[in-house]
């Protein structure tokens, strides 16, 4: 089988959809099936890693705007060109997407995969997979046109595959608070992380006994900055673009972080979290996420103040242990299976 990938990344559009998408094409590449992945827009470290997986990587270099039936047509034109036979299914995750440009590419394609959590436009499409949690999801994409197929819930979560290795001999933390895990994806585009650890440096915390660890991506852009940060500090490691995400989260007791996918990585390594949303589309978790008792949601980053992470962490109240344990029910690891099977049973 032939499967063709529609994914940018950038700082504004952080890396999120590409890193779940890529998870999504390693399975496949690793059972036998070829992947195309196409891009307006992707950082050159991100090319690297969608090469270096086994998959072609096509940049599409179009002059209209995504979403827009002239781009639906240069697209299905020029993937036409380049792969003459065809693919039997498109993966779709991008927010600027909708049944517009995805009608069109059924002329390249035998079905359809789109990946939301919006719910904010019409699709067209063979399954819909939205990986967010909510109380109820009966009518979110009730507008769904060709009966697709939905995959809702953190169940179906695309996690890379040292998420589930990794949790194979995770535990659940019982306290007290030792390793804080500071993380604001893979661009941050606030600058969430040097803000969190100034407000630490400046209150002591980062002298106390805690230690913390810091991950970012290679696209963060206060890099040299943080390094200065995190050179004068003995209770500070950096992690840069690793592969060891999964192994760096279940040594931590906290996260000072993001919502978004990064929740359910978290989650699926039974780490709670003090919760900054940084963009508008996280809000919805990081509630979620406080109202099952797993995190605190401090607010969205920009009404979110130094004392706001300096005092919810000093004076951590959650239970640990049983935050923890009710994050492992919500996320099992296997969602990259979950949506592969449905992808082959769908007629």
């Amino acid at each position: 089988m032939k499967f063709l990938i529609r994914a940018d990344a950038s700082v504004e559009i952080g890396t999120g959809h590409v890193m779940r998408c890529l998870a999504l094409a390693k399975a496949l590449i690793s059972s036998g099936k070829e992947v195309v992945f196409v891009f307006q827009q992707m950082p050159d470290h991100l090319v690297g890693k969608i090469k270096q997986i086994g998959c072609i990587s096509f940049y599409l270099n179009s002059e209209y705007p995504v979403g827009s039936i002239e781009d639906a047509v240069y697209v299905s034109s020029k993937i036409n060109n380049a792969f003459h036979n065809g693919f039997d299914w498109m993966i779709i995750d991008h927010y600027k997407i909708d049944e517009i440009w995805e009608s069109r590419m059924y002329r390249i394609a035998n079905k359809l995969l789109v990946i939301d959590d919006l719910a904010d436009r019409r699709h067209i499409c063979n399954i819909l997979l939205d990986q967010n949690l909510y109380e109820s999801s009966d009518s979110r994409y009730s507008k769904l046109t060709n009966n697709a197929k939905q995959l809702i819930g953190p169940s179906y979560a695309l996690l890379r595959d040292e998420f589930q290795l990794e949790r194979q001999n995770v535990k659940a933390r019982s306290g007290p608070i030792r390793r804080v895990l500071v993380t604001f994806g893979g661009t941050d585009p606030t600058n969430e992380t040097l803000k969190s650890l100034y407000a630490l440096k400046k209150e002591g915390l980062l002298d106390s006994n805690l230690d913390f660890e810091i991950l970012v991506g290679q696209s963060y852009a206060h890099l040299n900055e943080l390094r200065k940060v995190v050179d004068s500090k003995k209770s500070l490691s950096l992690h840069v673009q690793t592969n060891s995400v999964a192994a760096i989260m279940k040594k931590a007791d906290l996260a000072i972080c993001s919502g978004g996918t990064l929740t359910w990585e978290r989650y699926c390594m039974g780490l709670p979290g003090l919760v900054i949303a940084v963009a508008e589309n996280q809000i919805h978790n990081a509630i979620m996420g406080e109202k099952l008792g797993i995190d605190k949601f401090l607010g969205f980053y920009s009404d979110v103040y130094d004392l706001d992470i300096v005092n919810n962490l000093k004076d951590y109240e959650g239970d640990l242990e049983n935050n923890s344990l009710t994050a492992f029910k919500i996320v099992d690891g296997k969602g990259v299976e979950k949506v592969i099977r449905n992808l082959k049973t769908t007629i």
